[in-house]
């Protein structure tokens, strides 16, 4: 039995070896006007830790909250899994593979949102520990809502207001 539990233990380390723990994430400001009414601020900050088990793969959990100046807040909580299919010294092309929870609450709204889908991106590495991130779109489904208010869509969503930008650092 020790000898099942050693080899465990060593096969573990082994595979951990060339891992790496990264944390980071975005923030976001933007000021929105309705027709003639007044601008409204909201605010979005979306951290990150994940973890690089080897060159092209990635796993790694997102946790969001965004909130609008006298309006709604959001949290959202999406794990991923990334995969790199192009890497040179400076830059990575990747797909990142996540399935997503978003609530929607306050100013009397109570909306839960779900996602599954592709996000893809381009990581620029700025170093062996800081990498600026960008993910571009989105490829699958999405749900928002429930009862005759639910909102269901499957597609490609390629437009200015998704995409989004962060850093991350490798220990």
């Amino acid at each position: 039995m020790k000898k099942i539990f050693m080899t465990m233990a060593a096969m573990v380390i082994a595979a951990s070896a060339s891992a790496q723990v990264y944390i980071g994430g975005g923030v976001g400001l933007s000021s929105t006007k309705v027709g003639d009414g007044d601008s409204k601020m909201s605010y979005k900050i979306v951290p990150e830790i994940g973890y690089q088990f080897d060159k092209n793969w990635e796993a790694g959990l997102t946790v969001g909250y965004e909130g609008v100046e006298d309006g709604n807040n959001t949290f959202e909580i999406a794990p991923y899994a990334r995969y790199t299919f192009c890497s040179t010294k400076l830059v990575d092309l990747f797909l990142e593979g996540t399935v997503g929870y978003t609530h929607i609450g306050g100013n009397g709204a109570d909306v839960d949102g779900y996602e599954i889908g592709i996000k893809p991106g381009l990581k620029v590495n700025l170093s062996d520990h800081v990498a600026f991130v960008t993910k571009v779109g989105f490829l699958g489904y999405k749900q928002a809502g429930d009862g005759a208010a639910k909102v269901k869509a499957f597609g490609f969503d390629l437009d200015g207001t998704n995409i989004q930008f962060g850093v991350n650092y490798k220990f």
